[in-house]
């Protein structure tokens, strides 16, 4: 007859259990994964086929009592450290959004938003079409591949215990990480923003040349037909700027995964 150990039990159920629950909090919070359109059932069996792929490989799990004080820390813990990861991709992605928006809103697009199904709020057109454009070539670039290698690495920065855990400095660091998204956004506009200023420095030029122009029936469709022609032109530059996302939010994920193993 062979017997199993409350202990052998809980080391092999715990061995899949928790990198099951960090797997669920990153896909939750990721680009692409973390889309409202994606429904949840998906989103879970996406993560079990996950968590038995990188069981083997992951560290040996600590044998923890299920349904104690420590096991419910301990679900705390894998879905904070989840989140971290896709909440750091995200972030940094989100310039593009922003960008867009900020584009948009020069173009004289304002007034024509679209329900985001990515985000999951009303945004204008024209950024929610930059930002399905970076969801496009963040799945081309294997992005999604390189957050599971993060997401790999992590059990090994910060390993299944109660000894370590996210700190209020790791999402200080998270927090203030913020600021690059409007650096970033704003980056990514300066090229079309720039031939805009430089049409408004022309417009206002006219109007002095020449006050019974209507401005109004002149600019917008200048502007509109001025802004898609610099966004034409920076199409070819996207692969790149989206690349570099990627490596600035793989970068941040690192770094916020090591403030939380070496707290200050």
């Amino acid at each position: 007859m062979i017997d199993f150990t409350s202990t052998q039990i809980e080391t092999w159920i715990g061995a899949f259990f928790w990198p099951f629950l960090r797997v669920l909090a990153m896909l939750s919070t990721a680009p692409v994964f973390g889309a409202t359109q994606i429904p949840i059932q998906v989103r879970v069996g996406l993560a079990v086929l996950i968590a038995v792929a990188l069981a083997p490989a992951l560290p040996v799990m600590p044998p923890v009592q299920l349904g104690s004080g420590l096991a419910w820390m301990l679900v705390v813990q894998q879905l904070l450290v989840g989140a971290v990861i896709g909440l750091a991709m995200t972030l940094i992605l989100s310039a593009v959004q922003l960008a867009g928006s900020i584009i948009g809103l020069q173009m004289g697009l304002g007034f024509s938003t679209l329900f985001d199904p990515v985000q999951g709020v009303q945004v204008t057109t024209l950024a929610s079409f930059l930002n399905l454009l970076a969801m496009l070539l963040f799945v081309s670039l294997n992005g999604h591949l390189l957050l599971l290698a993060v997401l790999a690495r992590s059990f090994v920065l910060i390993p299944v215990g109660p000894a370590l855990g996210l700190g209020a400095a790791t999402w200080h660091a998270l927090a203030l990480e913020g600021s690059a998204l409007f650096s970033l956004g704003l980056a990514l506009a300066a090229p079309v923003l720039g031939v805009l200023i430089i049409a408004n420095l022309g417009l206002a030029t006219l109007s002095k040349l020449a006050p019974q122009l209507n401005l109004f029936a002149i600019g917008f469709p200048l502007f509109f037909a001025l802004g898609f022609l610099a966004l034409y032109l920076l199409m070819p530059v996207m692969q790149t700027v989206v690349r570099h996302l990627v490596e600035v939010g793989l970068d941040l994920s690192t770094r916020l995964l090591q403030a939380g193993a070496h707290p200050v």
